[in-house]
């Protein structure tokens, strides 16, 4: 007997948003799931243009979910009125900053991208829920073994952090350049940007093939908070996705679904005299950087993947709805 399928409409921003396109990615993987939207970002397959139309799917399914980006400014106009008509279930808070997007008293689970306990209020609703890995970050038809890709990798470090309003980034870049130079056959350290028409998927830039496939030649990835000094950025997941060994600062106080632990499964630093003592150390002890890599690979491969997320969301609904 097959069993009844669950409807779920997700209110999608009308731009890329990496909380979003992992949810939506990983509930389409899922057999008796159907997600309808607003939108056709973010990988939905199914969505209306139309008010009504909207109104319509989303009251028939059986979940309403709100992503946080949707309640920006520039959608008041085309995206407020669908909101203002919908009793919202589930509210996806992405957000690169600390503070609640939303009042979490107003829904029935309140997915945060990441959890300061020193910080924030807490509800018994409230639940921290990761990016994940889209399948855009993997080469189609590669042996995913971390065996073959380490053994393939050419370049000992890469560091590709956008600057954008995070003068940490700054400083952290500059320290690595003055200690290994500029781009070379064994470091690419600085922004990486490539022709426009060379991106793929509709990601608004941050997805284009020659960033990826420096993450897929190099065994060390630096990355750093991103804006709002989130401890989680994208760029986390894609260097566990290529198999690198990540350095990254310290996650705690931060509470994540799933806990990455310092010289287990990646590298952490605090300062920049740290971060080019470890980089030289595990640069002249390859096998170490090696199993640390691998053992955060597989991890991400267990629990990381969008489909993994959509799983979790699905057991949230069983057990707070």
């Amino acid at each position: 007997m097959m069993s009844k399928r669950t409807n779920i409409f997700i209110i999608n921003p009308h731009h890329y948003c990496y909380s979003t396109a992992a949810l939506i990615e990983g509930l389409n993987k899922i057999d008796n799931v159907k997600v309808f939207s607003n939108s056709f970002q973010n990988y939905a397959t199914s969505a209306a243009s139309q008010l009504k139309s909207q109104l319509q799917l989303a009251k028939a399914s059986d979940i309403v979910v709100l992503a946080h980006s949707a309640l920006e400014d520039k959608y008041s106009q085309i995206i407020g009125p669908l909101i203002n008509e919908l009793q919202v279930d589930v509210f996806l808070d992405g957000s690169d900053h600390r503070p609640y997007s939303d009042d979490p008293s107003k829904y029935k689970i309140y997915l945060k991208r990441e959890l300061d306990p020193s910080q924030l209020k807490h509800y018994d609703n409230v639940v921290p829920f990761e990016f994940a890995v889209e399948d855009r970050f993997f080469i189609k038809g590669q042996n995913r073994s971390h065996q073959n890709i380490w053994k393939n990798k050419t370049l000992d470090l890469v560091c590709m952090m956008g600057i954008g309003q995070c003068p940490w980034r700054v400083d952290i870049t500059e320290a690595l350049k003055n200690k290994y130079g500029e781009p070379s056959d064994r470091f690419f350290i600085g922004p990486f940007y490539e022709d426009p028409e060379k991106q793929k998927i509709d990601t608004e830039g941050r997805h284009n093939v020659g960033y990826f496939q420096k993450l897929w030649d190099s065994r060390i990835s630096v990355a750093a908070y991103g804006a709002g000094e989130c401890r989680q950025t994208g760029r986390f997941w894609e260097s566990l996705a290529t198999g690198c060994l990540i350095f990254y600062q310290p996650i705690e106080p931060f509470v994540w679904h799933t806990p990455y632990v310092d010289g287990k499964h990646i590298v952490t630093y605090s300062d920049n005299d740290e971060l080019i003592d470890k980089a030289d150390y595990y640069m002249s002890h390859e096998d170490q950087a090696e199993k640390i890599a691998r053992r955060g690979y597989h991890l991400m491969l267990k629990t990381g993947q969008t489909l993994n997320r959509g799983q979790e969301f699905l057991s949230l609904i069983k057990e707070y709805l």
